[in-house]
């Protein structure tokens, strides 16, 4: 059995944006007849070109009932060619433009926590948010 990598967006439609391919493996595939991506400065907004490392931008060619023009990911990564497609590649998601955090699927703004603590009597807006993984697999 292999494992590979899905890239979606529940704003642009979900899952089946991006897809790594069993033959390479060497990055997601963007089914670029349904979607028109791009690679932008995330300060200035500016298109940067391929193999440029920058924020993902989607607008969606076919999607009706909800159509996205340049909608902003968040994600940072950069455009790459084609290998076992004709379609672009995006190399995996390094980061982010903004401070959220991924938790096992779940997004979390700190702001979020920091809403919740000052909504609680006796805490405070001042804390300390550590995220740590603890191994699955001992040796």
């Amino acid at each position: 059995m292999d494992a590979l990598d899905i890239y979606g967006l529940s704003e642009v439609m979900g899952p089946g944006v991006a897809n790594e391919c069993i033959e390479t493996k060497d990055g997601l595939t963007l089914w670029e007849d349904h979607f028109y991506p791009e690679i932008i400065n995330p300060e200035t907004g500016e298109v940067l070109p391929d193999g440029e490392k920058g924020e993902l931008v989607f607008t969606t060619l076919t999607k009706e009932a909800f159509p996205v023009i340049r909608y902003r990911t968040g994600d940072l990564t950069r455009l790459l060619p084609g290998t076992a497609r004709s379609m672009r590649r995006i190399e995996k998601i390094t980061g982010r433009v903004d401070d959220m955090l991924i938790i096992r699927g779940v997004n979390l703004f700190p702001s979020h926590v920091e809403d919740l603590a000052v909504a609680t009597d006796g805490l405070t807006a001042h804390y300390v948010l550590e995220v740590t993984r603890e191994e699955l697999w001992t040796n």
